[in-house]
């Protein structure tokens, strides 16, 4: 994937790996993708693991995703597709063998501020300050 791409930069939404969110935009200029929705998280990941769950309810406030044309591709390397949205599009990957390589879609810090600490953002720091589990 060494010519991967972002449709906002202008490449084709086709091709590209980064594309616009496939759902309605809710107000001119607003996010594609904004409020809690649902993701499932596969049996065995770390977001699992980290939300002792197997689905988390997560807040979103982006506009873009992945292209769902290229899914298999992260679903058959070391950076595997981890969680998902109720249309299977990828939410959360995780980099296979690393301590802690979670990236996820969805914003897991936005709970803080309501003092809704999110479980993630908690294993992110021990991972960070040496503690990982």
């Amino acid at each position: 994937m060494a010519d991967a791409a972002h449709a906002e930069y202008g490449a084709s939404p086709d091709e590209a790996l980064i594309i616009p969110a496939a759902c309605a935009v809710p107000e001119p200029g607003a996010p594609r993708l904004r409020g809690k929705q649902r993701v499932r998280l596969a049996a065995g990941s770390l977001a699992e693991r980290f939300y002792g769950a197997s689905e988390t309810f997560a807040e979103f406030h982006c506009s873009n995703e992945l292209n769902r044309r290229y899914q298999p591709l992260f679903e058959r390397s070391d950076l595997r597709v981890s969680g998902v949205g109720d249309e299977g599009e990828a939410r959360v990957v995780e980099l296979e063998g690393a301590a802690f390589y979670v990236a996820t879609l969805y914003l897991p810090q936005l709970g803080a501020a309501r003092g809704e600490p999110d479980p993630l953002i908690d294993a992110y720091v021990g991972a960070a300050a040496g503690r990982a589990e």
